[in-house]
């Protein structure tokens, strides 16, 4: 269903990135980690960060427009964290 190649966002590549912003949970540097582990391997991200000082813990991905947010929330929620969307 979010089935995307690597050629499909490498084509879409020179578009403008997009900021995806989301809530969490996640509040160590080991919940971090794993989470950046997890999200690294989708084609078109680019940049991870997570904000554990905030009190909504703030993870925010820069990648290419195509990456849809939903896809970013189940996959983080698969491993047993909360993720919700914020916007930015």
């Amino acid at each position: 269903m979010y089935e995307l190649t690597t050629l499909e966002l490498n084509q879409t590549a020179t578009a403008s990135q997009q900021v995806l912003v989301f809530g969490s949970n996640i509040d160590t540097q080991l919940k971090e980690t794993i989470v950046k582990v997890l999200l690294q391997d989708l084609p078109g991200v680019t940049d991870i960060s997570v904000d554990r000082e905030n009190w909504e813990r703030i993870l925010r991905l820069e990648c290419n427009p195509e990456v849809p947010s939903d896809l970013v929330v189940a996959k983080v929620r698969s491993i047993g964290f909360k993720c919700y969307e914020l916007e930015s």
